[in-house]
């Protein structure tokens, strides 16, 4: 952003209108317009487009009349998408306030912890909700603000990272999906671009980590970009209040993203006070299986509002043929990502980047095999996040005290917080899911069953943060599970929120209120209040003491924590269950990109996205069904998981985030100046070393960018079917 802050103001009033405010259907419930007071506004007028029901929508955004007598015309008029309601339209600065920054700048933010002012802290305004969303520490030391994101080296002081520009928030009508549409101010109209960014996990449209990292690339490189949520979002519901969250964060009970029809609300309140319902977990529409079209509405979003912004008379000027589109996604983002990919047979979609995607290839009935250095060839299998997630939820538990320090640490990180593993260890012999009743049996269980060694020490952090709401998220959202069900005798309550003399008990939100909720949140269970305590998460509702999160939970004896066997066994069974494999086949993905120049990234030690389940089978099937004809690139990176690479993994982990970047980077060089993309390759990077918590800064000796011509002994290959790693 080289412009002084004087001439970008100018520039904004004296180009460009902004568009007008689509006006909601008064006869159903929908979100209303709602103009949001930003510190420099530009010029709002209504003058809504009337449409014609008589027209058909083209893909290429413009109408065929199908009522004229004559030959037929084409109508390039822009038209709001009938399933669009716009909500919020605001500019911002790029002073006191921005695009990625919520005005914090990425100086604060890559220095320390922010504790942003809010003037009444139980119900923050709009933009205080929105500065804590995009509030979030930049670890500069992992790499991030100097060798991807932010790059400082390349920020002014006046600016310092913020960029000014439009922020339009909208919904779209059916499954109340959120979408946020940003252009910046120096969008270029010569050479239009879109980036969609489907929302990570099951997060809304205010992602600190899309924004500052993927959303911050596409606007760096002066394109506008869109966000969707997935259909899940923030969809929290106090159920005794009957209150949930709008798509900007208000607190109501009417205009939400989730309101859910609860049968004899009053018995289940009073049998089950302080509980809630999410959106993922209880809306019984399997949102999942339509993430591929929520990205390509985005899409439509983003073109509708560009025409409208920029179109002197109220033609079409932007459309699939003369922009760059491209999808940036991760984890869940990146599944939906290439679910985009495989319904676009229209040709919008110029590329993709998936980065540790969750995607679930359906390779049943596929001959899909894999082959790593020199070991036998094996068949891929399939098996769903609810399945594998379920499994290591069972056993992670038992095997951790078996888990051995890496190199220089003294300990295993977070193994502390485990002191009753050899209670779920006798309650899964107890079962019969063990034999011996050993840790190191449990540890065997998971490495047969997908986990690898070189894994074994993320294990404890991540069960102790995602515990048994990752695979409950998805095996309820599969089998469309109503909040009164109680799955598994769970359910989502409010708990303690200190974590002095906390033991998980249910409680009502005190120290935090409802309204905060919503700048907390990402959308998955638990949501944390630091590292200690939590504000939402699933209970036991059947514990022999009182009802409490899984993680103080006693199933088997009184008093004797276990972490909930009982409810984990259940789970696990839960997700071989016909109702939720149902669920699944609707999720499935057929590996068909239809051309599109895709990059799948995945860190090769990822806990959470297991690889041969995910990525590496994904990749193998689609050399089955678009054979010589596909232009998938698969980068797999050493030393990389899910996470990205804070302490305590600072000394062995490295942050994925970096490779999407590099990937999207030859995407964006391919398609504006055709540059070669580089091979499928294994990235062979240097972990930082040294001790947990004091590894060294992050350099290019760590972070080995993808290269054009890897070494031969790196290249992965591809072939009906197959498979081939190196070692």
């Amino acid at each position: 952003m080289k412009q002084i802050k004087m001439l970008a103001s100018l520039i904004l009033f004296a180009g460009v209108t902004l568009p007008s405010v689509a006006q909601a259907n008064t006869t159903e419930s929908t979100e209303p317009v709602k103009k949001i007071k930003a510190t420099t506004s530009g010029t709002n007028t209504d003058t809504s487009i009337k449409v014609d029901n008589k027209t058909v929508t083209a893909t290429t955004n413009t109408k065929i009349d199908t009522n004229s007598d004559t030959s037929v015309q084409i109508d390039n008029t822009i038209h709001k998408p009938k399933w669009l309601v716009r909500s919020t339209l605001a500019y911002y600065d790029g002073d006191s306030n921005d695009l990625v920054t919520a005005g914090l700048g990425f100086t604060p933010l890559s220095t320390t912890i922010i504790t942003p002012e809010v003037e009444v802290p139980s119900k923050p305004h709009f933009q205080e909700r929105r500065q804590a969303k995009l509030n979030r520490y930049i670890d500069t030391k992992i790499g991030e603000g100097t060798l991807f994101g932010f790059r400082k080296q390349e920020l002014t002081p006046l600016f310092d990272g913020k960029i000014a520009g439009t922020e339009i928030l909208a919904v779209q009508r059916q499954d109340g999906v959120g979408m946020l549409l940003q252009i910046p101010i120096d969008f270029d109209k010569n050479k239009p671009c879109i980036v969609a960014v489907p929302a990570s996990d099951s997060d809304g449209v205010l992602n600190a980590k899309d924004v500052q990292i993927r959303g911050l690339w596409g606007l760096r490189h002066n394109c506008a970009v869109v966000y969707n949520d997935k259909g899940l979002g923030n969809g929290i519901y106090d159920i005794k209040r009957k209150l949930g969250f709008t798509v900007w964060g208000d607190v109501d009970n009417g205009n939400i993203l989730f309101h859910p029809s609860i049968k004899n609300k009053e018995k289940y309140i009073q049998k089950y006070p302080h509980r809630y319902a999410i959106k993922q977990l209880h809306s019984k529409i399997n949102a999942e299986a339509r993430w591929g079209e929520h990205v390509l509405k985005s899409l439509e979003f983003a073109f509708y509002e560009l025409n409208s912004m920029f179109s002197p008379n109220k033609q079409v000027i932007f459309n699939k043929d003369n922009t760059l589109v491209l999808v940036y996604g991760a984890s869940d983002g990146g599944g939906a990502a290439l679910k985009a990919g495989e319904l676009d047979d229209q040709n919008m979609i110029d590329g993709i980047v998936a980065v540790n995607p969750q995607i679930q290839p359906n390779i049943d009935k596929s001959r899909v095999t894999l082959k790593i250095g020199n070991s036998n060839k094996q068949k891929l299998e399939t098996k769903s996040i609810a399945n594998y997630s379920a499994y290591g939820a069972l056993y992670i538990p038992c095997a951790i005290p078996a888990i051995k320090p890496y190199k220089d640490n003294a300990y295993v990180p977070y193994a502390s917080y485990f002191l009753y593993s050899q209670q779920r260890c006798n309650a899964l012999k107890k079962a019969k899911l063990l034999t011996t009743g050993t840790p190191e049996e449990a540890l065997e269980k998971l490495h047969k069953y997908g986990w690898t060694p070189e894994m074994d020490i993320q294990l404890p952090y991540f069960y102790y943060t995602e515990s048994i709401g990752l695979p409950y998220q998805y095996i309820s959202a599969y089998g469309k599970y109503d909040v009164t069900e109680n799955m598994c005798d769970f359910s989502v309550a409010s708990t303690q929120q200190n974590p002095i003399y906390y033991s998980g008990k249910v409680a009502p939100l005190e120290e935090i209120s409802f309204e905060q909720i919503w700048g907390m949140a990402n959308g998955h269970l638990p949501l944390w209040n630091g590292r200690d305590a939590t504000v939402l998460d699933l209970v036991e509702n059947e514990d022999l003491n009182t009802p409490r999160r899984e993680f103080y939970s006693s199933s088997q004896t009184k008093n004797t924590v276990d972490y909930g066997t009982k409810g984990a066994i259940c789970v696990y069974k839960k997700s071989q269950d016909p109702r939720v494999k149902q669920g699944i086949k609707q999720v499935m993905a057929s590996g068909n990109l239809n051309g599109i120049k895709t990059f799948i990234v995945h860190g090769r030690n990822n806990v959470k996205q297991l690889p041969n389940y995910t990525s590496r089978a994904y990749v193998a099937l689609n050399s089955l069904v678009e054979g010589k004809q596909s232009q998938l690139r698969y980068i797999e990176v050493e030393n990389a998981s899910y996470l990205d690479g804070r302490p305590p993994f600072d000394n062995t982990l490295l942050p994925i985030d970096y490779y999407g970047e590099d990937a999207i980077e030859w995407l964006w060089a391919n398609l504006t100046t055709n540059a070669t993309l580089p091979v499928s390759q294994i990235v062979r990077t240097k972990a930082r070393g040294g001790k947990s918590g004091y590894a060294p800064q992050v350099t290019s000796k760590n972070l080995k960018s993808i290269t054009q011509t890897p070494n031969r002994n790196d290249v992965i290959q591809t072939n009906d079917g197959k498979l081939i790693l190196p070692n």
